[in-house]
C-alpha cells in the first residue's frame, strides 16, 4: 500500500488528458460517515468523471470520503481532475457497480508469447519495451467515449501475452468490477508508472516485483472492450504521457 500511496498521489488513473485536464470544483467536504465497514478489499480503481467530488463518490460508493483522500494522498480535497484516477478502498458491506461479464475459462484461451526482440524491436537498452504485439488501433489523444484518449489501444489475438514494460512493482490487480475489465498498473522508478486493462488472464500478484519483459497478463476482451484488445497508459509523475513518445 505504501508503493500505492507513494505514487498514486498523481491521481492520474482513468488516465487524465495532460493538455485537456480539467479542474473540477468540490464542494464542502461532507462529515464522515456515522458507520463505515471494517473490513477492506482491495480498493477499486475508479476514473474522475465531471462533476465528481470526494463527497459524492463517498456517498456512491459507502466509502467516507476522508478515507478516498487518504487512499489517494490527496491534501486538497476541493481539486479534482477529470480522467484522474483514484483508488477507492472497498469495504465489506460498500456498494459496487455491476460486475463486468466473466471473462472465458482461461484455459480455453492458449497463450501465444511474444518474442523478446518484438517488444525492444532492436533497441533492448532502451528504457520501456512494448507491452505486447499487436496493431495499434488507437493513439493517445484519439477519442474515446467522446474524450482524448490518454494511452493506446494495441488489438491482439485473445491470449497473446503481455509483459511488463520495465522492471518494477505491482500496484493494481484487479479481476473485473469495471469498463476496463482485468487491470495491472507497475510502479517504476523515477515517478513512472504503467497500466494494462482489459485484460484475459493476470499472471502477477500486488506488491510482486516483476522484471523487464516478464509476462503479466494475457490479451483479453474484459469489461467493454469491443474485442481482443490491451489498453495500455503510461504515467509520468502522475500524468499520462504519450507512450509512443518513449517506447521503443
Amino acid at each position: 500500500m505504501a508503493a500505492v500511496l507513494a505514487v498514486w498521489t498523481l491521481a492520474a488513473l482513468v488516465g487524465c488528458a495532460p493538455r485537456t485536464a480539467a479542474t473540477v470544483p468540490e464542494a464542502t467536504p461532507e462529515p464522515p460517515l456515522l458507520s463505515a465497514p471494517a473490513r477492506r478489499a482491495t480498493p477499486m480503481v475508479y476514473h474522475v468523471q465531471p462533476g465528481d467530488t470526494l463527497s459524492s463518490l463517498g456517498r456512491r460508493f459507502g466509502v467516507p470520503w476522508q478515507e478516498i483522500a487518504a487512499e489517494n494522498e490527496i491534501v486538497d480535497p476541493t481539486r479534482l481532475r477529470t480522467d484522474q484516477v483514484l483508488f477507492i478502498p472497498r469495504v465489506e458491506g460498500a456498494q459496487s457497480p455491476p460486475e463486468a461479464p466473466a471473462p472465458p475459462p482461461p484455459e480455453t484461451i492458449e497463450r501465444k508469447p511474444v518474442s523478446r526482440e518484438a517488444l525492444h524491436r532492436g533497441n533492448p537498452g532502451a528504457r520501456f519495451w512494448w507491452p505486447t504485439q499487436g496493431q495499434v488501433v488507437r493513439r493517445y489523444g484519439d477519442l474515446l467515449r467522446g474524450l482524448p484518449d490518454p494511452g493506446l489501444a494495441i488489438s491482439a489475438p485473445a491470449g497473446t501475452e503481455v509483459y511488463a514494460v520495465d522492471a518494477g512493482t505491482v500496484l493494481v490487480h484487479i479481476r473485473g468490477g469495471s469498463a476496463w475489465g482485468n487491470v495491472v498498473a507497475l510502479a517504476h522508478s523515477d515517478g513512472w508508472v504503467s497500466w494494462y486493462a482489459h485484460l484475459d488472464r493476470t499472471l502477477v500478484q500486488e506488491r510482486a516485483r516483476v522484471g523487464k519483459g516478464t509476462p503479466i497478463g494475457t490479451v483479453g476482451a474484459t469489461g467493454a472492450a469491443a474485442g481482443p484488445r490491451l489498453a495500455f497508459r503510461l504515467f509520468r509523475n502522475e500524468r499520462p504521457v504519450n507512450p509512443e513518445r518513449y517506447l521503443p
